[in-house]
């Protein structure tokens, strides 16, 4: 095939052409893409593809639309589990083994018989004789009383775990079943439930998240975020600052991240909780996360989420924290409910259930916990005149599975049976004439409750106040706003009661004056105020007592410890010069120092410090720089910064992006003189061009990424090498092109017409 040269030529020049213009668009983007989404350090486990149709909680979802067997009208949930279990022939029986379905749950270790249907809590007190009520959290369809049939297979709730349309919603009444029809709820209030389309659900169910998990667990005790304080709706899409885990827009992990499930079987449960971290917190982040050993060794005896959950209820949802069953009974002047709410739209006095006192960004209680919860059950005795925990937290400060935890602790008034000294359980909801929330009438309602429950029931009732703890997991912060070491270990404001968590008052003095004492616990506390040093040590404690740690009272044992049994002057104190003694209040500086050129030859933080004043060495009348760096102290001396006073530390330590124990020069140490008339790369390449800005001032800097010079060339994109308007890319594409031309008509540079003759 032979080409027209002067086609080659003409398509070598709009080649030529073409790559310029595109090299400048390169340059001059006229809008740049926008870059992809930061991805998180951790990325949430995904669900791995499983041959096994009853494993729905690692079969890789397929699109149940395509299933004919799906395309038809349902009438009700129990006939969608039907077709479910046509496919997924073992899941009800999975489910049905689980404690989301019995609401049982036996504690191995206390034998105590636990769960939603044993349990009295201080909320809406008990299930049973209230089920079609509570069971609306049911992971079935149809619990009303006691009678209900736990193994029909067809009366588990598929679609409740797995719905990803957010239109399936059980309704409140409806012993588990969604509303087939439009319902107003609650009544007379204008709110109408529609109906779901089952078909639709059904052909597009998925794996479980934190919605669907949710729409129980975050409404549990009544309303959005009423019982555990660190779950509420706010999670369905937190934010970073919320929850680092579950930040919808990074790693965005769902329940089951954390709450592995295996046959439908969910891990986690609060009754017997895992009090360390090897299965939780340790399996992603081991069991040495923190960069300092000074915070690692904390792990041992403290749960990570007591630094890393600093308050509870900070997603914008109250939480209760109060509720006095004793004031309910009160109506309006005409009969109907009275509903009071305060400023902040919370309800706080509702007939049916008496008072409320809410709060939000909680700080929590700090107490000894080693997962181990004793349940106050309804057989159970107990003094009438002290406060009653209902589920008493296990663990002391002795016992060595123990962790200090964070708890959120809610108080309530409720009745009990005055003469047995017992719980009682009182029949709420129901259309009959004995639920309380119809007849108001206590005595009604606790003699029902019992006798349906099969309890003894003295006929005397009053009220008494109960505790109840929920331990605190959820709400995650980031490390920048977990708690720091003055939160805990101050004498005032600290988070911790230390005398009240089992320490001597001579050992909660020491952990209170910040720094805590080297080697407490191992050594007697004994001689420790730094008064009784003076009486040897007169000189030392001078000095100290004028320095920044004798202001803010880090006494000598804070860096002195004992080096055995016994006491001083008899066991001597140790007279440590390592940078990481330092280094276990100040983490900062000593993280910066590890990076320097003084870490590397070995210049620990006394190098440099005095020890008992903390101010620098001076040699000589030098500089703590200028004893070791003379060569550099000698240039130094005869420069124009030294002329104005700057001095070592100036630029090698005073910056803002760092402590400055680096000691590495960095942009803003210049900036912080010279940011008015420091000039950037591209101002200085423009004053080389002879460029000029709207004021025909030589070297100012060229337009912003937004603008456009006077000259209407588009302002340089970072990045860009070369300063080259896109005019400059076309005119060299003509003049490449048009000497593409000249070649091929014969006409090459340098070649008479005598010489081209001769060569054709």
């Amino acid at each position: 095939m032979t080409i027209n040269p002067k086609w080659s030529a003409l398509a070598w020049g709009a080649a030529a052409l073409c790559a310029a213009v595109g090299v400048g668009l390169s340059v001059y983007p006229a809008q740049a893409a926008a870059p992809p989404p930061a991805l998180g350090d951790h990325a949430a486990p995904s669900q791995e593809s499983d041959p096994d149709p009853n494993n729905t909680d690692s079969v890789e979802w397929m699109d149940h639309a395509q299933f004919d067997i799906l395309q038809q009208e349902f009438t009700s949930g129990p006939e969608v589990t039907a077709v479910c279990l046509s496919c997924h022939t073992e899941a009800a029986t999975e489910i049905q083994q689980t404690s989301h379905w019995t609401w049982e749950f036996k504690n191995p270790d206390s034998g105590q018989l636990l769960g939603k249907q044993n349990v009295i809590n201080n909320f809406c007190v008990a299930t049973t004789s209230n089920e079609p009520r509570c069971t609306s959290c049911h992971t079935g369809y149809g619990w009303e009383d006691n009678t209900f049939d736990f193994t029909n297979e067809e009366s588990v709730d598929c679609l409740v775990c797995h719905d990803t349309t957010a239109t399936y919603k059980k309704f409140p009444t409806a012993a588990g079943h969604p509303t087939y029809e439009p319902k107003e709820f609650p009544a007379g209030s204008g709110i109408i439930w529609e109906p779901p389309d089952l078909s639709l659900v059904a052909q597009n169910v998925g794996p479980t998240s934190r919605s669907t998990c949710g729409a129980c667990h975050f409404y549990g005790g009544g309303a959005d975020g009423v019982k555990h304080g660190d779950m509420d709706s706010s999670l369905a899409y937190p934010n970073t600052d919320l929850d680092v885990h579950m930040d919808a827009a990074g790693l965005d992990f769902s329940c089951t991240a954390c709450h592995t499930s295996d046959g439908h079987e969910v891990q986690g449960s609060r009754y017997a909780m895992n009090s360390t971290d090897e299965q939780t917190c340790e399996s992603c982040h081991t069991a040495e996360p923190h960069q300092y050993e000074a915070l690692n060794q904390h792990i041992e005896r403290i749960a990570c989420q007591t630094c890393h959950v600093p308050e509870y209820a900070r997603g914008g949802v109250a939480t209760k924290m109060f509720w006095d069953w004793s004031q309910a009974g009160e109506l309006n002047d005409d009969g109907s409910l009275k509903l009071v709410k305060d400023e902040s739209g919370h309800l706080i006095y509702d007939s049916r259930k008496g008072s409320f006192v809410y709060g939000e960004n909680v700080q929590p209680e700090y107490i000894w916990f080693n997962g181990e919860l004793d349940y106050t059950l309804l057989s159970d005795t107990f003094d009438a005149d002290q406060l009653l925990v209902i589920n008493a937290p296990q663990g002391q400060r002795k016992d060595e599975t123990a962790r200090i935890w964070p708890m959120k602790g809610f108080n309530a008034i409720q009745p009990y049976d005055s003469q047995n000294n017992t719980l009682v359980i009182p029949h709420l909801y129901g259309k009959d004439d004995n639920a309380y929330w119809g007849n108001y009438d206590w005595q009604k309602a606790i003699e029902f409750g019992m006798e349906y429950a099969g309890a003894e029931f003295s006929g005397e009732y009053s009220f008494i106040e109960t505790r109840m703890y929920w331990p605190i997991t959820h709400m995650v912060a980031p490390a920048s706003e977990a708690l720091v070491c003055r939160d805990c270990h101050t004498d005032e404001s600290s988070r911790l009661d230390f005398v009240a968590l089992g320490y001597s008052p001579d050992e909660a003095l020491a952990l209170t004056n910040f720094p805590p004492t080297a080697g407490l616990g191992t050594v007697a506390l004994t001689s420790t105020a730094p008064e009784d040093c003076a009486e040897c040590h007169e000189n030392e404690h001078t000095v100290w007592a004028n320095s920044t740690h004798g202001a803010k009272g880090v006494g000598c044992i804070a860096c002195h410890a004992l080096e055995g049994e016994g006491g001083h002057p008899d066991v001597a104190y140790s007279i440590s010069q390592e940078s990481n003694l330092c280094g276990a209040c100040h983490l900062d500086e000593y993280h910066d120092w590890e990076k320097s050129g003084h870490a590397a030859a070995e210049l620990n933080c006394v190098a440099c410090h005095q020890p008992h004043d903390q101010s620098q060495r001076i040699t000589e009348g030098m500089t703590s720089c200028e004893s070791c760096h003379h060569d550099q102290a000698a240039q130094t001396h005869a420069s124009t910064h030294a002329a104005e006073g700057i001095t070592c530390l100036d630029c090698h330590k005073e910056t803002e992006i760092n402590t400055g124990h680096t000691f590495t020069m960095q942009a803003d140490s210049c900036t912080q003189c010279h940011a008015e008339e420091i000039h950037t790369a591209n101002a200085l390449l423009a004053a080389n061009l002879g460029e000029q800005d709207s004021a025909g001032e030589p070297g100012s800097a060229l337009p912003t990424s937004e603008a456009e010079s006077t000259t209407g060339t588009p302002a340089p994109v970072e990045g860009a090498n070369i300063l080259i308007p896109i005019w400059g890319y076309i005119l060299l594409g003509l003049i490449i092109g048009a000497a593409g031309f000249w070649i091929i008509a014969g006409k090459e540079p340098g070649i008479g017409a005598e010489e081209l003759e001769e060569k054709e």
